[in-house]
């Protein structure tokens, strides 16, 4: 594939500087969310879930910045090669990766509304959706829990097919996304 196809063939410089962005801050609020939940209650544990939640809130909004984005510059079209079950597999996967990338951060917000503590994004004080509640905050905090082990699945799978197309097919829509020129 030469540089001008490829070129020619790119997401847009924001798609790509939203997606790796996203990509690292999932991976931190899973290993961030992971991590507090078996820590004691004190000021660490206080510390990692405000971390938590300002990142999971920054994600949402990041989300929706994508998402707009999204709309207005659609992404480049699959090569001719790519066959139809794996444009629609490919599909699916965005679709379902947009869904659980607000699933996750609405699901927490509302697990936290429940739970008697106060929602802050980086310090500032959030409308709480709820009142202290502790059937409804576990019930929200298992949603939460359930779809960050969908979302987990819905990577591998996006990561799993990426690679395949940097690795097998060869095809150039691995490097449409990747930062650094070509991919090469």
């Amino acid at each position: 594939m030469t540089e001008e196809t490829l070129a020619a063939g790119r997401y847009t410089l924001p798609a790509i500087i939203l997606h790796w962005l996203m990509a690292v801050l999932i991976l931190a609020m899973f290993g961030i969310g992971w991590y507090m939940v078996d820590l004691p209650k004190g000021p660490d544990r206080h510390f990692f879930f405000s971390l938590h939640k300002s990142l999971g809130l920054t994600v949402a909004a990041l989300a929706l910045l994508r998402l707009v984005w999204r709309i207005g510059h659609p992404p480049p079209p699959l090569p001719e090669k790519v066959v139809q079950w794996k444009r629609t597999a490919a599909g699916a996967t965005h679709i379902l990766l947009y869904f659980f990338m607000f699933l996750q951060p609405i699901s927490g917000y509302v697990s936290s509304s429940f739970s008697g503590y106060k929602t802050r994004w980086w310090g500032i004080p959030l409308p709480q959706w709820g009142w202290k509640d502790p059937p409804l905050n576990e019930l929200f905090t298992d949603i939460h829990v359930a779809s960050s082990v969908f979302l987990i699945g819905l990577i591998l799978l996006h990561v799993i097919g990426a690679l395949t197309h940097l690795l097998v097919e060869r095809d150039g829509v691995f490097q449409r996304m990747w930062p650094w020129g070509s991919g090469s």
